[in-house]
């Protein structure tokens, strides 16, 4: 065994061929799991797609389930919502709202009595109207809050926004498994040279012509698998000896919490997401009508009012109700309006994406990242298999040729 090493020194470099071949099997594999976007080669068989891109559709659905019914519960998040205290970070809007009416109504109906109505009267009359348009405030947000889940789909807000930005996907699962793919790479690297002392005795003793490529293949396929395996298990904390054992992504709950978290809530439940989805089809409808009907018990009651009746003639009650109802509809949707403001501060998605997260349990938790290496992930192995039964073809040719039995 020593004279073989003496006369032929090449027989030293097995382990750390062996480790270059868990690493490189172990980065391919992490680069096929993203790369390439679209198919590349000839449909079906030959060629190859990222296995994310490739099941971008189901994994969508898959991410959208997870936010959908184990992170975001909309009734629970606006339990504690109370729509008095939420109008008070309107009042500017309110303000502007009580000054526009009275403005455009005035101009329209009755300018010269506007005009001539002293000041302290003016200050009186927008007193009055601002409590009733605060008022009214209150009781859509206080509506809004009992229908929330009827005016916001969540599900297709999310998986829309992951239709719409297929690379996301990829993004989210390189974010929050970052470290996992560190480690992925480095085991590669670890395993294969463990496994290639194994190799170096196993050629040093028998130095036959299946030995390398043999070795070679399973190298290729165990770093892989292995790698993938220690990333999940054991879920729970496990003592094992004198050492406390953790699947990586596991013990790293907390901290993929919040990236999960802070990438879901400024790419998918954003703002313009959530308005976007809010203000179309039968959700906008059932949100409009919420606020259209209590804007309309406002007007029924100044139609009654007798200084009002006194500057509006009773057959314009319709064109004001039509074209304040469209001037509604315009200015919800629109950036910075009420409706952003609504789902910029009322719903804290990042805090309870977060929170929940941190709380759920293994099987649940692991479903964040796990759907990225499921599918199709004896590929993966496989494909690391091939290559380290190629490299130690290449091996046996171009060093160890001379000494095959």
């Amino acid at each position: 065994m020593f004279a073989t090493i003496v006369t032929d020194p090449l027989v030293l470099l097995i382990p750390f061929i062996a480790a270059f071949i868990g690493w490189f099997t172990n980065v391919l594999a992490v680069r096929m799991m993203f790369y390439p976007v679209e198919f590349f080669g000839v449909r079906p068989w030959f060629g190859w797609q990222g296995i994310v891109p490739g099941h971008a559709t189901e994994m969508a659905g898959l991410s959208t389930e997870l936010i959908t019914t184990k992170l975001i519960n909309l009734r629970i998040l606006f339990e504690g919502f109370d729509a008095k205290e939420f109008s008070g970070n309107l009042d500017k809007a309110i303000d502007e709202i009580t000054e526009q009416v009275i403005e455009q109504v005035a101009s329209r109906f009755g300018s010269e009595m506007w005009a001539d109505l002293p000041e302290e009267m003016k200050d009186e009359v927008r007193k009055v109207f601002r409590t009733e348009v605060e008022a009214v405030t209150v009781a859509i947000l206080a509506d809004m809050r009992d229908s929330i889940e009827e005016i916001i789909d969540l599900k297709a807000v999310v998986l829309d926004a992951i239709e719409r930005d297929k690379p996301w996907l990829g993004e989210m699962f390189q974010t929050v498994g970052v470290e996992e793919f560190k480690f992925i790479k480095r085991s590669g690297a670890y395993f294969g040279f463990i496994f290639g002392i194994v190799q170096l005795f196993a050629w040093l003793i028998h130095p036959a012509v299946w030995v390398l490529p043999g070795f070679g293949f399973f190298v290729g396929y165990v770093t892989n698998w292995l790698a993938i395996k220690l990333i999940f298990e054991p879920a729970q904390p496990k003592r094992i000896g004198p050492w406390m054992v953790q699947g990586l992504f596991h013990k790293r709950q907390q901290e993929v919490a919040r990236e999960f978290a802070a990438m879901v809530d400024r790419d998918i439940l954003n703002p313009d997401n959530l308005v976007g989805k809010m203000t179309e089809g039968a959700w906008g409808e059932k949100l409009f009508g919420i606020v259209e009907r209590r804007v309309g018990e406002l007007l029924e009651r100044y139609r009654e009012n007798p200084m009002v009746k006194g500057m509006v003639p009773e057959d314009e009650w319709g064109t004001i109700r039509t074209e304040l109802f469209a001037r509604v509809r315009e200015e919800l949707p629109k950036p910075g309006g009420f409706l952003y403001f609504f789902t910029t501060r009322a719903m804290d998605v990042y805090g309870e994406l977060s929170g929940r997260m941190s709380e759920l349990d293994p099987e649940s938790f692991e479903g964040v990242l796990r759907p990225a290496f499921q599918q199709d992930e004896w590929k993966l192995i496989l494909a690391g298999a091939v290559l380290g039964f190629g490299a130690g073809v290449l091996q046996l040719l171009y060093l160890f040729k001379d000494m095959l039995i």
